[in-house]
């Protein structure tokens, strides 16, 4: 039977001795050089097709995670959104691509960043739900679209590359049956030496793989976070004097927020969670020196999130993990400071984009006629013991609805900045309205609202007026 040679006719071998120089050229630095570059490209293959394969086994891990919250979010809106960010903050999981990178991200931690991501190009709808739903979905699906391409080019390049390991025959690949004078039998096979392999370890999974917005799933990684939850304003429920008591709170005194929410079960919503970050929002268009409460609301927001994510005994299973493990607060407490910062970063970027759009604009209280205006600042909150004196109607009164009233009172006034506290004390018209002055319309509406609410602006008309000087 005749013999085909065409097999060789790839040869390529690093320890070629027939190749043909120039006279100048020194031969053995020529073969030499040869080797090394064979041996090169040869090893260069090798690593791109292990980064491919491990990029490739990233993005058909995370894909199915990408297609399930926009299924969720499709069905049932943001709060579906929301809710995964809570548990990636929350309850992560360590699991993550065996690459033996140095700090290899989790699938989780790229998850999160994913989200942060599609969060910051979606949250200018928070205010419409629908919108908001809408973009997230649309934020979602082109990195899905994106992850899906990068799949289908991972797995033409990594075909490309085995077709140039199939025409290339390299030293490695020969596999001739008849080198001695005998064969060797099976059994001795099973004897023989194993080959060395070697590995490589990547310190980064090629972060620029996918191009644009949706990049890669694999692109990802990045240091864990969280995202407020998703609001809409016509839903959000006022600051109940409750949620105000939340908001007093000072950072780690977890025990303080126990007992308030003990006390009002009612306050495990996530309208308790969005109205506590309205209030930090406004708190935040004031400006720099509201920072403090503004934080103080966050960490209330998100205590209550946290417990809601948790189920029926959020409540116990959430100061549990607090109390047992400082991981879980050091995540617990990483979410409040990067969703403080957000809310300040964004709240001072449309308070500058309000006072230059609203030039000039104010809301002022102003008297009618003879009418004088005079504010009735509670001085602290309701005594224990209430006794009703005076005309038969006020003696029909229920004195513990009374007392619930004082104290409303009291902390709807007590969470005011301080500065409006003094300007009230005083019962200067001109420093209330000084203060009110500086607010952005929203926040100064909001003011107004809550101190007629409390009974602590006395005037003939309730009726707001909005004066452009």
């Amino acid at each position: 039977m005749p013999l085909n040679y065409d097999k060789w006719a790839n040869l390529e071998l690093s320890d070629d001795s027939d190749i043909e120089v120039h006279p100048n050229v020194d031969k053995k630095s020529f073969i030499k050089w040869k080797q090394q570059d064979i041996h090169q490209k040869r090893e260069e293959r090798k690593a791109t097709r292990e980064r491919l394969g491990i990029e490739l086994q990233i993005n058909q891990t995370l894909l199915p995670r990408i297609q399930t919250i926009i299924s969720g979010v499709t069905k049932e809106g943001p709060q579906v959104f929301s809710a995964e960010v809570a548990r990636l903050g929350s309850n992560p999981s360590p699991d993550k691509p065996q690459t033996k990178a140095k700090d290899q991200p989790t699938y989780d931690e790229m998850m999160q960043n994913l989200f942060i991501q599609v969060w910051d190009k979606s949250r200018a709808y928070m205010d419409d739900k629908d919108k908001l739903a809408q973009e997230l979905i649309s934020q979602l699906s082109t990195t899905e679209k994106s992850v899906v391409e990068r799949n289908a080019a991972i797995h033409k390049e990594i075909a490309d590359i085995d077709e140039q390991e199939k025409d290339k025959i390299t030293s490695e690949g020969i596999r001739t049956g008849f080198d001695s004078s005998h064969v060797n039998k099976i059994a001795d096979d099973q004897n023989a030496p194993e080959k060395k392999q070697t590995t490589q370890s990547l310190e980064v999974l090629n972060p620029g793989a996918g191009g644009d917005a949706g990049g890669g799933a694999a692109a990802a990684a990045a240091a864990p976070s969280s995202t407020p939850a998703s609001t809409n304003a016509d839903d959000l429920p006022d600051l109940s004097p409750n949620m105000a008591r939340l908001a007093q709170i000072p950072l780690r005194q977890y025990k303080a927020l126990v007992e308030i929410i003990a006390g009002d079960r009612s306050l495990l919503r996530d309208e308790t969670t969005d109205a506590l970050f309205v209030e930090a929002f406004n708190a935040g268009m004031e400006g720099k020196q509201r920072s403090e409460y503004a934080m103080r609301c966050v960490n209330a927001g998100l205590f209550v999130q946290y417990c809601n994510k948790l189920g029926k005994d959020g409540l116990s299973l959430f100061m549990q993990r607090l109390t047992q493990a400082r991981e879980a607060e050091a995540v617990f407490m990483k979410d409040v400071q990067d969703t403080h910062a957000r809310i300040m970063e964004r709240s001072a970027v449309l308070a500058s984009q309000s006072s230059s759009s609203q030039d000039k604009e104010q809301i002022q209280l102003m008297s009618e006629g003879d009418t004088t205006i005079t504010f009735d600042v509670p001085e602290g909150p309701a005594p224990e013991n209430i006794v009703l004196e005076g005309d038969g109607k006020l003696q029909q009164l229920d004195p513990e609805t009374v007392k619930q009233w004082l104290n409303e009172r009291w902390n709807i006034f007590n969470a005011f900045d301080q500065n409006l506290k003094d300007a009230l004390q005083s019962g200067s018209l001109d420093s209330v309205n000084k203060y009110l002055g500086d607010l952005p319309v929203s926040t100064a509406e909001k003011v107004v609202k809550d101190l007629d609410r409390a009974g602590i602006l006395n005037f003939s008309s309730s009726e707001i007026r909005d004066e452009t000087v």
